[in-house]
């Protein structure tokens, strides 16, 4: 007993050993963990004090060469304000403040007078320039206060360049005379900060309180007209003169430390920001491969912990398997073939099991020793209890159950259970048996009967088993449902069947004789006459009906199937393709992927290409070229979203000519086994859409000229008002009258009229623009509409332009003749306001040039007399009209 007892205390004391073994690895690696951190914690502290201590120095460095920079800019811009207050002329005293500043430093020097324009400016612009709305401007207004102003960076409308005004009051007598302006480059005080050492992506900035940029270096002009975000400490009113922070840039989104240094004597705040992954990606690195080190070591100390707990458990476990092993009987219990288990009673614990037992369930041996009895056969706690206690008492030592293996396999089994003295107490011996393989063939035989049983009853198909002799031995539910008998009906066959030709059938050659005469039916059509008139198409099939080795006599199975709903759907498809075939529109059909599949002749006859040549290619086989892009996506995109789409296409045919057809379209969902389709029709539209533009052209359009006629004139004339008023434009109205066309029409007949009257239209055309309107009204009468006219413009060089071109000779056949033409002019919205009005006041200024000696042109009586100073005015190269 000894002997026996000592491994087992050492046993005991293993996992202990392990589990503090993997308690104090993992104590030391958290330890060593928190000091290497908080080492480089602190490191990382300092690092970031030394970078903020020098932001603070250079901070102070530029605050100081900033305000000496602006003092020696306010003192010139003084010197430059009392020189011009005083009266005297200061272009020597810019050009000497200029020579002491660098190249390129000052951008101008101007003086803004008390309304607001510019009086004058270094850069020698003469333009009258309005500066009153600038902010330099309106910064010295309504106040008493001498004080220098720093401006936003500006984009100078006289300088054309950016710069930064200082500006101050100018006073005469006490009263504000204007304002004196020195614009700075932004860049000469971005020079300034070039002397401070920089690395990486470090900036100075200069700022003014509300936070916007004056300089930053680097990228300067990235900078200009930027704002800082309202959150920068230093932009609070209750901000300290200096101060120092650590942020995310909004202008480049950079970790930066910065120190600011508010000026004393003006409204600038200088800010450092020095790059703070510079400074500290040295030591970042360094802390980057310590903790690599530090992770390959605490692993190799856990892994190496872990190793040694594992094997410490596990000899633990083995010692109390071997010491068990040895209290049992060895010899019987695991050299017998037969699964055998050893069971604690009081709780359904396996205590042992022999090799045929581990191999049977599957399990590791270690893992089935784990298991009670109800792990195996799934019995509630209450059934095993009671089982034990029936096998205990030697009530009942053979019973059968459900055993579950490893794999999750079920297997059922007969168990021979009974008591066993083992070790001072009493244990139940089992002794398995597996009877699954003829639990699982009795089952298949009944399964096999219930299931052709069922099938037979439940299928779909109508069966009938003919007899030898003829009968209808068997039926299932479908053969009367589709046959629409009844059992009696069934075994007479008291239903009359047809051919698939309609013709009826005698009984001898009903498919249910010929197969009992031997005969093989294969899947032929019959039809059935119910007895309420209904006619239902089948299929039938038989096979002869095999018992044992051999077919006895003529026995057969029949088989049939309903498939009126086919037949249907087959004429149905029939007519679709009749129609198909005769439509006399064209229809295509394509696939999802819009690869024509099918056109019917009618495609054929319109576009001149067969079904060979089409199908396969898309549908732009027949693209005109006319429609763009815009068009063909729009079509497609209601074509989505609606599933069809109708309108007007051209398109053109084989030959190369154009149609133009009207075209739907529809979307055929996709179904089971087949994609999408299109389907398209289309009719060609050609002609009468031509006698439709006839029509049109006709109500619209002069048929002797070409030109608009009154109608159009008018529609034109009304758009061009409405335009104006909406854009405080002008529009002009001129009327043409020919001077001396009725002598030529006399006399040389109304033909070489009618000629001359074109030859006028295609020249009045040539002096206009395309956006302008020329229309004949009558005779020889024409107007001209110029729209979209500037308030300024005067089109009385187009009018010049057309008496010019007029008077140049024209050549009818043989003959070459002279004509002139009156021109009178009136204007919106000075001459009238409606195209009645307009037209009117035209009007009547023609006929006062007619009177004024004809070939010239005249305005409107209110208007003041075209004197030759007027006429040189009215057509000004400076106006848009005149450049026509």
């Amino acid at each position: 007993m000894l002997n026996l007892r000592i491994p087992r205390l050492r046993a005991r004391r293993l996992p202990i050993l392990a589990w503090l073994t993997l308690a104090l690895a993992s104590g030391a690696v958290g330890i060593y963990w928190w000091r290497v951190e908080a080492f480089y914690e602190q490191l990382h502290d300092e690092a970031l004090a030394q970078i903020n201590l020098r932001a603070v120095e250079l901070a102070d460095s530029v605050a100081a060469h900033t305000e000496t920079t602006i003092r020696s800019v306010d003192l010139a811009l003084r010197h430059l304000r009392d020189e011009y207050a005083a009266g005297r002329d200061i272009d020597e005293t810019i050009r000497t403040i200029r020579e002491s500043f660098p190249p390129n430093a000052i951008v101008q020097v101007a003086v803004i007078a008390p309304d607001g324009y510019l009086r004058k400016t270094s850069v020698g612009r003469s333009e009258r320039t309005y500066l009153g709305d600038r902010e330099h401007f309106r910064a010295h207004l309504d106040t008493p206060d001498d004080r220098l102003f720093i401006s936003h960076p500006v984009l100078g409308r006289a300088s054309g360049v950016w710069s930064i005004q200082f500006t101050r009051p100018i006073r005469h007598n006490g009263e504000f005379a204007g304002v004196m302006v020195l614009s700075l480059a932004p860049q000469y005080l971005a020079d300034g900060h070039q002397q401070i050492e920089q690395s990486g992506l470090n900036v100075v900035s200069l700022f003014r309180t509300d936070g916007s940029y004056l300089v930053r270096t680097p990228r300067l002009l990235e900078a200009m007209g930027k704002r800082l975000p309202a959150d920068r400490p230093f932009l609070r009113s209750d901000a300290p003169a200096q101060g120092t922070f650590r942020t995310t840039a909004a202008f480049d989104t950079i970790a930066r430390t910065y120190a600011w240094h508010r000026l004393n004597n003006y409204p600038v705040v200088v800010n450092v920001g020095l790059d703070e992954n510079v400074s500290l990606a040295r030591l970042h690195a360094d802390i980057d491969r310590s903790h690599f080190r530090t992770a390959i070591g605490s692993a190799i100390v856990l892994l190496l912990a872990g190793v040694v707990s594992h094997l410490l458990h596990r000899a633990a476990r083995q010692q109390e398997a071997l010491v068990a092993s040895e209290r049992r009987h060895r010899s019987f219990f695991e050299k017998n073939a037969s699964v055998k288990l050893v069971i604690d009673p009081q709780d359904g614990r396996i205590v042992d099991a022999n090799p045929a037992a581990i191999r049977y369930y599957g399990y590791p041996r270690e893992t089935l020793l784990e298991l009670r009895m109800s792990d195996l056969d799934r019995l509630a706690p209450e059934q095993d209890r009671l089982a034990m206690l029936r096998a205990l008492r030697e009530e009942r030592t053979f019973f059968t159950a459900r055993h579950r293996l490893a794999n999750g396999s079920a297997r059922d089994v007969e168990v021979y259970s009974g008591p066993v003295d083992m070790d001072g107490g009493t244990m139940l011996y089992a002794i398995v048996h597996d009877v699954t393989a003829r639990r699982e063939l009795e089952c298949r035989l009944a399964e096999s009967e219930d299931l052709h049983r069922n099938l037979f009853m439940t299928v779909a198909d109508g069966i009938t088993v003919m007899s030898r002799d003829g009968n209808v031995a068997a039926w299932n539910e479908a053969a009367l449902a589709i046959l629409g008998v009844n059992a009696v009906d069934i075994r007479s066959r008291g239903y009359q069947m047809y051919d698939a030709a309609g013709t009826p059938l005698a009984l001898t050659d009903y498919p249910s004789s010929r197969a009992a005469r031997g005969e093989f039916v294969d899947h032929q059509l019959y039809s059935v006459q119910h007895l309420d008139g209904k006619r239902v198409w089948i299929t039938v099939s038989s096979r002869p009906l095999h018992v044992g080795s051999a077919t006895q006599g003529a026995a057969a199975v029949l088989s049939f199937s309903d498939i009126t709903k086919l037949v249907d759907a087959e004429e149905s498809l029939r007519v679709a393709e009749s129609v198909f075939e005769v439509a006399g529109e064209g229809i295509v059909v394509t696939d999802a992927e819009n690869r024509i599949i099918a056109v019917n002749p009618a495609f054929t006859v319109l576009t001149g290409y067969t079904q060979a040549e089409v199908v396969g290619k898309r549908p732009s086989v027949l693209a005109s070229g006319i429609h763009d892009e815009a068009f063909y996506t729009s079509l497609w995109q209601h074509l989505e979203r609606d599933g069809r789409w109708e309108g007007e296409i051209s398109n053109r045919r084989k030959d190369g000519r154009l149609y133009i057809s009207w075209l739907r379209i529809n979307v055929v969902p996709e179904r089971l086994g087949h994609g999408k389709r299109y389907v398209g029709l289309f009719s060609d539209v050609t002609d009468r859409k031509r006698e439709a533009d006839a029509v049109w052209r006709q109500a619209n359009f002069d048929p002797l000229t070409g030109l608009a006629n009154r109608k159009r004139l008018e529609d034109r004339l009304q758009q061009a008002i409405a335009r104006a008023h909406r854009n405080q434009t002008s529009v002009a109205v001129l009327f043409i009258d020919l001077d001396r066309f009725k002598p030529i029409n006399d006399e040389y007949g109304h033909a070489a009229g009618d000629e001359l009257l074109r030859q006028v239209a295609r020249r009045l055309e040539n002096c206009l623009r395309d956006e302008d309107t020329v229309a004949r009204l009558g005779g020889d009468e024409f107007i001209a509409v110029l729209p979209d006219l500037q308030i300024t413009d005067i089109p009385g060089r187009v009018a010049e332009k057309i008496v010019s071109v007029l008077n140049e000779p024209h050549r009818l056949g043989t003959h070459v003749v002279d004509v002139s033409c009156s021109i009178g002019l009136s204007l919106f919205p000075t001459d009238g306001d409606t195209p009645d009005k307009l037209i009117a006041a035209a009007d009547a200024a023609m006929y006062s040039a007619k009177q004024a000696g004809r070939g010239t042109w005249q305005v409107t009586q209110a208007r003041p007399a075209a004197t030759p100073a007027v006429i040189k005015a009215l057509g000004s190269d400076d106006s848009p009209a005149a450049r026509r």
